[in-house]
C-alpha cells in the first residue's frame, strides 16, 4: 500500500504515549544499551513514528550517530545488505580510522559470501567497525521491516544487535509479528528491555485522523461507514488515510452544516492500492511461494474472494476447487489462503463458510481475472459442487442458488433454474435474502401463465416487505402488472396480491422524491382494479397534491372489482399493508374535520369491525411530514415499515426534535440528506432540511440555517413547514418583509389545499406581527387560526390558537389552558413559547423553572438568552444548568420501565423510534438524577420502589 503523503501530526494521531516511550529510549544512547521493540500490523505507522520519535529526539545536537538499516532495501534480503548500509553509513558519517574499519568488514563480507565462513564472524566484525568508529559519540541503530529477515539469518542479526546493545547503543526494531508465525521481531522481543506495541485506532482517534485529513469535522456517520468497510483494517492509520484520499478524489464526499459526509453511505468505501502491501508481507514467507508465482497474487486472491463471497456463500473447498481455473494448485492456494487468515484478512466459520471482514478491498482491481472470468468462476463453483454430488443436482445445498444467479448465461439454464427453485424455497431465518433474490429471479424467467408464479410471487412480495426493498417492489410491479392485467383469470389473486404492495413502494417513494407517479402508466391502471391498491394511488395523489389526479385515481366500484374474483379487495398481506377503509383514514386526516369523519373507520365507505385511530396524534404527525408514526398511528403494529427507510430516520429526528436532543436530530437530519438518493425535491428531504435550519436559527446560527434551506425547493406541494421555517429565518433580517411573505404563503397552501401544520405557520406570523406592535395583522392571523381551529377542531390547533389569543389579547388564562396539551403534544418549541410568555406575563418563577427546562432538550443561545433577559427583568434568580432534578421526564421514566423488563438499548431506540444514542443519552441523566452506577441497580430501586419521588405527580 502506497504512504500517502499527510503532515506528521496526521500520521500520529493517538500515539502520544508511543512517541514519548521511544523518544525516551533514543535519549539514553551512549549512557545505557537499550534494546527496543516496536511492532504492530502493516501500515499501523511503525515507521513514521520512529522517525518522528527521532526527530524529536535531534541526536544530532548531542553528537549521535545515526544507524537507519533496512531490510528489503533496494530489494535485496539478506544479511550482506544489512552490512553494506552499515559501511555506507560510516564512510559518510565517521572519520575515525573509518576506512580500515571498512576495509576489514568488506574482507569478512567477501569471505562469507564465498561461503567459506558463517555469517557471525561478519557481524562482530561489523559490530568492532561501529564501536571504534563511533567512539567517543553515542549510537542509535534503527532496524526497519524486522519481519522481513529470512528465519536463517536470526541467529547472525541478533548477535549484531545485541552487540551494538552491549556497547551502550539504542537499538530500535520496528517490525510485524503476526500470530503463529516465527521471525525477527518475535525472536528479539524476548529478550528486549522494551516492547512498544501499536494498537489500532479507537473509533474516537480515527475521527481526529479524518478530521485532519480532510480538514473539516468528519460527520459521525462518514467515521462509521469507514469503520464498517474497512473491517479489520478500521483503526490502521494507512488504510484509513488511502480509504479517505480515495473518497476524496472521487467527489464522493459532501459537506453538510460544516461537516464531511458521504454522498452515498451504501456505497463501499474504495480503497486502492492494497495490492503493494500485501506484496511486502508476501515476500516475508518466500518458503511458502512456489517458483514463478506472482508476487502480488495474495492481493488478486483476496480481491476475487471478497466479489465472490460478497455475492454468494463460498467455503474453503469452493475455493480450492477453482486452483485449475486460476492457474495455480489447491496446495499453493492453500497456502495464500493461510497468509490471509494469518493476517485476519479473511476468516473461516465452523461451517468451512469463507468470510472477508473487510468490505473495501472488493473495489480492487482482479488482476488475476477479468470481470467475465468471476462469472465464469460462480458457474465453476455450481458444477464442481454438483460433481462432488456425483451428478445430481437435487442434493445441492440451496446457497448455490446465489452462484447461480452471479454466473449467469455462463450455467446451463435448467440447473439454474432447478437451484433458484431450491433457494426460493428456503424461509429459514438466515435464507430470507437468498430466497427473495431466487423469487425475483424466478419472476423474470418464469411464464405468466405458469402455474407456481402465485406462490413464488406472494413469497416475493412478503420477503420484500420484510426487507422494505420498496424500489424493488416498483421494478417488480411495473414489469409484471400490465402482464398479469392481460391474463386470463388465474392471475387474478397474483394481482390481489402485487398491486397494494407496489402501491405502497409507490407511495413511500413518491415521498422521498425518487419515483412521481404516471397515473396514465399501464402499471398505474392496472393497479386500479385493486381497491386497495387504487386507494394508496389516491393518496399518493393529495400527497404531492396534483390538481385532478386524485380524481383520476380514484378506487373502482364494487361491482369492478367484483370482476377480478371474489375477495379481491382484502389483500393478501391482513395486517401488514393497510385496506381501503384504513388509507382513507389517512386521506381524511390531510383534509378539514369534516373529512375526517367521512373516512374515519365504520364511517359510509369503511367497516365497522375496523380499529379505532387518534385523529389527533394522526394530524400532528402529518403536519411535521411524519409518515411512519402516521402509519403506526392507522395500523398499530401490523403496517409493513420498510426497514431501513429514511423514514425511520426522520422518525426518530421528529421524536427528538419534539421531545428530545435538538442536537441529536441535527446528527439525524445531516444522516437522511446524506443518504443514498436524497434529493433536494423528495418532501421527506425538505421536511428534514426545514426542521434542521429552524434549530440552527434557534441555536444562533442564521448562517447554518439558510444553507440548510438553500436547495429547498419554493413548491407547496410539500405542505407548510418550509414556509414555517423560511418565515423564521427571514424574520431574523426584516421582520416585516418576512412576514408579508408568510401570509401570500399561507394563502398559496390554502389555495393548493393543504390544512395539517398550518396553525404553526399562523402562530408564528401571530408572534412576530405582536412583536412589531402590528395589531391588526396579528388579528387577522388569529381569525384565520380560529377558523381553522373550527374545520380541524384537534388538540394541537385548540392549543396553539389559545396561545395565540394569549399573544394577541395578553389572556393569561388561554395561555395557562394552552400549557399543558402543548407540553403533553405539542413540542419541545411550543411547550417553550408558552412557557416563557407566561414568564414575561406574571413574573412566576414556576414558569422560569419550566422555560428553562425545555430550553435545555433546545441547546439553543436564543431561548437562553431570552429567558436570562426576562429573569433579570422580573428579579429571579436564573436557575443553573439542570444537573440533581427531582423529577424524570415521561420519556426517562418509559426507558426505565423498558430497562426492568430487560430491553436491550438497540430494542428500546426501536420501541420509541429514537437511535440508540439518544438512548444511551437519556440513560446517562437517569443515572445522574437517581445516583444509580449500573442498569441492574436501576432496575432493583425500581422495584424496591425507591424511585417513587421521582415520578411526577
Amino acid at each position: 500500500m502506497p504512504t500517502p503523503t499527510h503532515d506528521q501530526s496526521t500520521a500520529l494521531v493517538g500515539r502520544n504515549d508511543e512517541l514519548r516511550d521511544i523518544g525516551a529510549a533514543f535519549g539514553r544512547a551512549g549512557t545505557e544499551g537499550w534494546l527496543l521493540i516496536v511492532h504492530g500490523d502493516p501500515g499501523v505507522g511503525k515507521t513514521t513514528l520512529v522517525r518522528a520519535a527521532l526527530r524529536e529526539a535531534a541526536p544530532a545536537d548531542r553528537g549521535a550517530l545515526v544507524i537507519m538499516l533496512h531490510l528489503a532495501a533496494h530489494g535485496s534480503l539478506g544479511l550482506s545488505a544489512l552490512v553494506d548500509q552499515v559501511c555506507d553509513t560510516l564512510v559518510e558519517k565517521t572519520d575515525n580510522n573509518t576506512l580500515a574499519l571498512v576495509t576489514a568488514v568488506r574482507r569478512r563480507q567477501a569471505h562469507a559470501a564465498r561461503g567459506r565462513e558463517h555469517w557471525l564472524p561478519l557481524m562482530l566484525e561489523t559490530q568492532r567497525a561501529v564501536r571504534e568508529a563511533a567512539d567517543p559519540r553515542p549510537v542509535i541503530v534503527i532496524l526497519d521491516n524486522a519481519h522481513l529477515a529470512a528465519e536463517r539469518d536470526l541467529g547472525a542479526l541478533g548477535a549484531l544487535l545485541y552487540g551494538f546493545r552491549s556497547d551502550g547503543a539504542c537499538v530500535v526494531v520496528s517490525g510485524w509479528m503476526p500470530d503463529a508465525r516465527p521471525g525477527a521481531a518475535i525472536a528479539l522481543a524476548a529478550a528486549a528491555d522494551q516492547v512498544v506495541a501499536l494498537e489500532p485506532l479507537s473509533p474516537d482517534e480515527t475521527a481526529e485522523l479524518a478530521d485532519r485529513r480532510l480538514g473539516w469535522p468528519a460527520a459521525p456517520e462518514l467515521v462509521a461507514v469507514l469503520r464498517r468497510d474497512l473491517g479489520r483494517l478500521a483503526g490502521n492509520p494507512r488504510a484509513a488515510l488511502l480509504a479517505l484520499d480515495a473518497l476524496r478524489e472521487r467527489d464522493r464526499l459532501a459537506q453538510v452544516d460544516g461537516r464531511m459526509c458521504l454522498a452515498d453511505p451504501d456505497d463501499v468505501v474504495p480503497l486502492p492500492g492494497f495490492h503493494a502491501e500485501l506484496q511486502r508481507v508476501w515476500r516475508s514467507v518466500p518458503e511458502r511461494r512456489p517458483t514463478g508465482a506472482d508476487d502480488t497474487f495474495p492481493g488478486d486472491v483476496l480481491a476475487l474472494l471478497t466479489r465472490m463471497t460478497g455475492r454468494a456463500e463460498t467455503t474453503v473447498d469452493d475455493f480450492l476447487d477453482l486452483a485449475a481455473d486460476l492457474g495455480s494448485t489447491p496446495e499453493h492456494l492453500g497456502n495464500v489462503l493461510d497468509t490471509l487468515v494469518v493476517l485476519h484478512l479473511i476468516a473461516v466459520d465452523d461451517r468451512g463458510r469463507l468470510v472477508c471482514p473487510v468490505p473495501a478491498l472488493g473495489t480492487e482491481v482482479v488482476t488475476l481475472c477479468g470481470e467475465g472470468d468471476v462469472a465464469r468462476l460462480h458457474a465453476a463453483v455450481v458444477l464442481n459442487a454438483r460433481r462432488r454430488a456425483r451428478g445430481t443436482a437435487g442434493g445441492l445445498p440451496p446457497r448455490l442458488a446465489d452462484h447461480a444467479l452471479a454466473a449467469g448465461p455462463h450455467l446451463d439454464g435448467s440447473l439454474s433454474l432447478e437451484l433458484l427453485l431450491t433457494g426460493a424455497r428456503c424461509h429459514g431465518p438466515d435464507d430470507t435474502d437468498r430466497a427473495m433474490r431466487s423469487c425475483l429471479a424466478l419472476l423474470q424467467r418464469l411464464p405468466a401463465d405458469d402455474t407456481r408464479l402465485t406462490g413464488i410471487l406472494r413469497t416475493a412480495i412478503s420477503l420484500m416487505l420484510h426487507h422494505g426493498d420498496a424500489d424493488g417492489l416498483l421494478d417488480m410491479g411495473d414489469q409484471l402488472l400490465p402482464r398479469l392485467a392481460g391474463v386470463a383469470s388465474g392471475a387474478r389473486e397474483a394481482l390481489t396480491d402485487l398491486a397494494p404492495a407496489w402501491a405502497m413502494a409507490a407511495l413511500h417513494n413518491q415521498w422521498l422524491g425518487t419515483c412521481a407517479l404516471d397515473h396514465d402508466a399501464p402499471s398505474v391502471r392496472a393497479a386500479r382494479r385493486v381497491p386497495s391498491a387504487a386507494a394508496l394511488l389516491s393518496l399518493a395523489a393529495r400527497v404531492r397534491a396534483e390538481p385532478g389526479a386524485a380524481a383520476a385515481a380514484q378506487p373502482v366500484s364494487a361491482a369492478t372489482a367484483s370482476r377480478h374474483g371474489a375477495g379481491a379487495d382484502v389483500p393478501l398481506f391482513t395486517g401488514r399493508l393497510p385496506s381501503e377503509a384504513e388509507t382513507r383514514v389517512l386521506l381524511a386526516a390531510l383534509g378539514a374535520r369534516a373529512e375526517s369523519e367521512r373516512g374515519a373507520p365504520g364511517g359510509p365507505h369503511g367497516r365497522p369491525d375496523q380499529l379505532s385511530v387518534d385523529r389527533d396524534s394522526l394530524r400532528e404527525a402529518l403536519a411535521l411530514g411524519d409518515w411512519a408514526t402516521s402509519w403506526e398511528t392507522v395500523l398499530g403494529d401490523r403496517g409493513v415499515r420498510f426497514l431501513g427507510s429514511p423514514l425511520h430516520s426522520y422518525q426518530a429526528m421528529v421524536r427528538e426534535y419534539t421531545t428530545g436532543s435538538w442536537d441529536e436530530a441535527l446528527r439525524l437530519a445531516r444522516s437522511i440528506v446524506t443518504g443514498p438518493g436524497a434529493t433536494a425535491h423528495g418532501a421527506l428531504y425538505v421536511c428534514s432540511r426545514s426542521i434542521a435550519a429552524d434549530i440552527c436559527r434557534w441555536q444562533g446560527d442564521p448562517v447554518r440555517a439558510a444553507a440548510w434551506l438553500e436547495n429547498v425547493s419554493g413548491s407547496t406541494d410539500h405542505g407548510p413547514l418550509p414556509y414555517w421555517s423560511l418565515l423564521g429565518l427571514r424574520a431574523g433580517a426584516d421582520a416585516s418583509g418576512a412576514r408579508r411573505q408568510g401570509w401570500r404563503d399561507y394563502r398559496a397552501l390554502k389555495a393548493r389545499g393543504h390544512v395539517a401544520g398550518m396553525e404553526r405557520l399562523l402562530l408564528r406570523i401571530v408572534e412576530y406581527a405582536v412583536r412589531a406592535d402590528a395589531v391588526q395583522d396579528a388579528r387577522t392571523a388569529l381569525g384565520a387560526m380560529e377558523d381553522l381551529d373550527a374545520r380541524v377542531g384537534s388538540r394541537h390547533t385548540r392549543a396553539t390558537t389559545l396561545l395565540a389569543r394569549a399573544y394577541v389579547h395578553g389572556d393569561v388564562d388561554s395561555a395557562v389552558e394552552s400549557y399543558g396539551p402543548l407540553a403533553r403534544y405539542g413540542g419541545t418549541e411550543l411547550a417553550f413559547l408558552a412557557s416563557a410568555w407566561l414568564l414575561d406575563a406574571t413574573g412566576d418563577e414556576n414558569w422560569l423553572l419550566a422555560a428553562v427546562r425545555w430550553s435545555e432538550g433546545m441547546s439553543s443561545k436564543l431561548a437562553r438568552r431570552r429567558l436570562t433577559l426576562l429573569a433579570q427583568q422580573k428579579g429571579l434568580s436564573f436557575p443553573r444548568r439542570r444537573g440533581d432534578r427531582s423529577v424524570l421526564s415521561g420519556l426517562e421514566l418509559t426507558v426505565i420501565e423498558k430497562v426492568v423488563a430487560g430491553w436491550t438499548n438497540r430494542q428500546i431506540s426501536v420501541a420509541l423510534a429514537r437511535s440508540e444514542k439518544s438512548v444511551e443519552a437519556y440513560l446517562a441523566r437517569i443515572f445522574e438524577s437517581t445516583g444509580c452506577r449500573t442498569r441492574m441497580e436501576l432496575a432493583k430501586r425500581w422495584l424496591d420502589g425507591d424511585l417513587q419521588s421521582y415520578v411526577p405527580a
